[in-house]
């Protein structure tokens, strides 16, 4: 029976890692279950201006027109375009 590759976790950030740890050894959990229970409780914020939540994405908001498929398409070209 093969081992199950070990969890790998990757972040750069310095005071994460830390305060990661502290929660760790304040509650008892392992590193890993204290970021499941982060990312478990996070809520993006929502309202932040245009921004509308849909599903699990954030998007801006047309307003209350319809976006036709031509806008749609038109739309990466035009961003891209935009570009320095």
């Amino acid at each position: 029976m093969p081992r199950p590759e070990p969890t790998q976790l990757r972040v750069f950030s310095t005071f994460a890692r830390a305060r990661a740890r502290e929660i760790a050894e304040a509650t008892g959990m392992t590193l890993i279950q204290v970021v499941e229970a982060a990312l478990r409780a996070y809520s993006p914020p929502t309202g932040v201006g245009r921004l509308v939540r849909r599903g699990p994405v954030l998007v801006v908001s047309s307003g209350n027109r319809a976006v036709t498929l031509d806008e749609a398409q038109k739309a990466p070209c035009a961003a891209r375009e935009d570009r320095p």
